[in-house]
């Protein structure tokens, strides 16, 4: 177990570089930051913060690349009690607006641009006084909470703008202000993907964020041979546990601004990565990438990969995994609840890891149950059901929206995620299926629409299948399979002869349609099937 539970994140890293102080804790683009540095320089950032008149109960937004000044943002705001707000780096004006307003932020520290995006432009788009005030002046209308504006250098066109560097020098050797205690407290905002209302600013605490993080790598068994490597946006949950996950265990690791795949491939060789946690299209991408040898990244053995099984062949997995040699895990998480809950354990079969979770991360202090999800009641293993989770990793508040976390967390105190798992009655290990908004309801049984695709996906001349939900006046709900062949002779008798011993009968696809592509759009980190297309395609064929 841990020796800092209720301890905050500043004092847990702390405590950390007291026992690794000349051990290198962040190399980013040439500049090496050793531990002892970390907490030199984040507490005189704490103190700049200060001197500005930051403090408990503030807000600071961080619209950031990754970088060290990120990640000493965060310990800068422990130390005082406030709370960083994680702003997704591919934002624009009116999501920057959303944000900056919702949280009531005082600080915005940001970069002049990243990957092509002006942010100081649309910083200026949002508060135009940043182009006409002198700092001591800043006062903008539109966001009124907003004091100031911090950047990583000075700026002639943006007069408000103060340097990162004037206020991290203004706190150097001070000592006057001490550190907050409250591990409760929130540490850090992250905005879920508001894809159907506006977005909602989860609010997770020190304690969550920084023992849910340690507990990481103890499940991935970190140690001091280990380098990781921080390509996952800091901004997200996961890039967040996964940067936090090397520092509780004070191991060194290389902080790159965003994934690119010769990159990647540089930092592995040079620097000798253990550990990389990425989605499936970097993984992909990384072995596609004309500089890929497999000797050039040898040095990886431990790898978290991110929902191969949501729309990608499980050939993928089985080649990322050949030409890495890395056994690679399928976690769960979310931003409520911190990443990587369950996930694969490194030693299992392919066949295990494979599937989205596995065992407890952290089963001492959370706790997962699989409910009804209309009578809420616990479901035996085996059958599937609503996720739950209770624990410390599970967030303080969905932040100014009282009536939205009433209806998430319920009296008890049991977070409802949303999602449809399974607890398997062989080992114990939990598996995610889909949202529940993709879960059928055929026949009175709750169906994972991945139950039937991993089957279709077994046959030779499928490429790839998502099935979708229609409405059935008889059945309530009946499922359609949507196929991209491998094999341009395959029929729909040849798949329904295939399901026919391996899938009950009321799994079994109401129809067949045989698709060149299907429907993506682009994210943050990569395309993703839209499975709402495929679902309206269908939404009135047996209803009419």
């Amino acid at each position: 177990m841990l020796n800092w539970p209720d301890a905050t994140i500043y004092q847990g890293i702390a405590d950390v570089a007291a026992d690794n102080q000349e051990t290198t804790a962040m190399w980013f683009e040439g500049e090496t930051t050793t531990y002892e540095d970390l907490i030199v320089e984040s507490k005189a950032l704490a103190h700049g913060f200060a001197d500005l008149g930051i403090g408990p109960e503030d807000t600071i937004a961080v619209w950031l690349s990754n970088r060290p000044e990120w990640i000493k943002a965060q310990l800068a705001a422990s130390y005082l009690g406030a709370t960083i707000v994680a702003v997704n780096t591919r934002y624009r004006t009116h999501e920057l607006e959303y944000m900056m307003s919702d949280s009531s932020c005082s600080v915005l520290l940001t970069e002049e641009a990243f990957l092509g995006n002006q942010y100081l432009e649309m910083v200026a788009d949002v508060v135009p006084e940043i182009e006409t005030a002198t700092p001591e002046e800043f006062a903008p209308d539109s966001v009124p909470s907003l004091e100031h504006v911090i950047a990583l250098d000075s700026h002639d066109d943006f007069p408000a703008v103060r340097p990162y560097e004037d206020v991290e020098k203004t706190g150097r050797g001070r000592d006057d202000v001490s550190p907050a205690t409250d591990a409760e407290t929130p540490a850090c905002v992250f905005y879920t993907s508001g894809t159907t209302s506006d977005p909602k600013g989860v609010l997770q605490s020190n304690r969550s964020l920084l023992n849910h993080s340690h507990q990481v790598g103890t499940h991935l068994d970190l140690g001091t041979d280990d380098v990781g490597l921080g390509i996952l946006p800091f901004c997200g949950i996961w890039g967040y546990n996964m940067f936090m996950s090397v520092l509780t265990h004070g191991i060194p690791q290389i902080v790159q601004t965003h994934f690119d795949a010769e990159r990647t491939i540089e930092n592995v060789e040079n620097h000798g990565v253990t550990y990389m946690s990425g989605l499936a299209t970097m993984y992909q991408r990384l072995i596609e990438d004309d500089a890929f040898a497999e000797d050039r990244v040898a040095s990886l053995s431990k790898g978290i990969i991110g929902f191969i099984s949501m729309g990608y062949d499980e050939a993928v997995f089985e080649a990322i995994e050949n030409r890495t040699g890395v056994p690679v895990c399928q976690p769960y998480g979310l931003s409520e609840g911190n990443s990587q809950i369950f996930m694969g354990d490194p030693s299992d079969p392919q066949e295990l890891r494979k599937r989205v979770g596995g065992p407890m991360v952290f089963p001492d202090e959370e706790e997962v149950r699989i409910v009804d999800p209309e009578s809420g009641k616990p479901l035996p293993a085996g059958e599937a059901g609503e996720i739950c989770l209770k624990g410390f990793n599970v967030m303080n508040e969905y932040l100014g929206k009282p009536d939205k976390t009433n209806e998430a967390i319920d009296d008890d105190g049991w977070f409802h995620t949303g999602d449809l798992g399974v607890r398997d009655a062989e080992n114990d290990y939990l598996y995610y299926q889909s949202r529940m908004d993709d879960a059928l309801r055929i026949r009175g049984f709750l169906v994972a629409p991945r139950d039937i695709e991993t089957v279709i996906d077994e046959h030779e001349g499928v490429s790839l299948s998502q099935v979708v939900g229609a409405p059935h006046p008889k059945h309530g709900q009946v499922a359609v399979a949507f196929i991209q062949r491998a094999d341009e002779t395959l029929t729909a008798e040849e798949i329904y002869a295939f399901l026919d011993d391996r899938v009950a009968d009321y799994k079994e696809p109401e129809a067949i349609e045989f698709v060149d592509e299907f429907p993506r759009s682009a994210g943050p980190h990569g395309e993703k099937i839209q499975k709402t297309e495929l679902r309206d395609r269908v939404a009135d064929r047996y209803t009419e």
